[in-house]
């Protein structure tokens, strides 16, 4: 019988816990992953290095049901720059973004120790380029803005009694093509990102 009040006191935290607390600001730390494009051995072939990316990311509850629970998050993520390697000499050297998308996220059993979410959302994209070509010549390619689709799924895990929980992530920026050649426009549009980081939750 404690057994089973202990496990009911639990369950009645994390509820009510889930139910007090409206907004989450979270800090996430990974990996920007971006898969090659063109064709192996041509001009157009581009390989794009995998690069450390940080997020900050604010999310207003609207609707809180006792599964699930429906956010505005605001996901703000910049990669470092990301080093190209291709045949064309024109392209640079490496380009850093940036991406805005704000989202709905529906997050399932927010008040158990472990609750899964997915995201979508759109917003915009920004492309920094080296002022070097991969052949070490100067270059006068512009950066670029361009609109950018989020999709994502996540895992958070609360700590019980504290307002601070862990999140493991993965988000893909589909976005427009960025200017990264005065040359040849490469079919770059997927921005995978993995991390985690915490969450604080008030």
């Amino acid at each position: 019988m404690q057994k089973i009040a202990f496990l009911v006191v639990c369950l009645s935290t994390f509820t009510l816990s889930g139910f007090a607390q409206k907004s989450e600001l979270a800090f996430v730390v990974g990996a920007k992953v971006t898969p090659s494009v063109g064709s192996s051995f041509s001009l157009n072939h581009l390989d794009i290095g995998t690069t450390p990316v940080f997020e900050g990311n604010y999310a207003a509850r609207l609707l809180h049901a006792p599964g699930a629970a429906l956010h505005l998050e605001f996901p703000f993520a910049g990669a470092t720059a990301a080093d190209l390697t291709t045949a064309n000499l024109t392209t640079v050297k490496s380009y850093s973004a940036i991406f805005f998308t704000p989202s709905l996220r529906l997050k399932f059993i927010p008040g158990s120790p472990i609750s899964p979410w997915v995201s979508a959302g759109g917003g915009l994209a920004h492309f920094s380029p080296s002022s070097m070509t991969v052949a070490g010549a100067p270059t006068n390619v512009s950066s670029t803005t361009k609109g950018a689709f989020q999709g994502g799924a996540g895992l958070d895990f609360h700590i019980p009694a504290i307002p601070i929980g862990l999140r493991i992530e993965a988000r893909d920026f589909y976005t427009g093509k960025p200017n990264l050649s005065n040359v040849t426009v490469f079919d770059v549009r997927h921005n995978i990102i993995v991390g985690g980081g915490v969450v604080l939750r008030f």
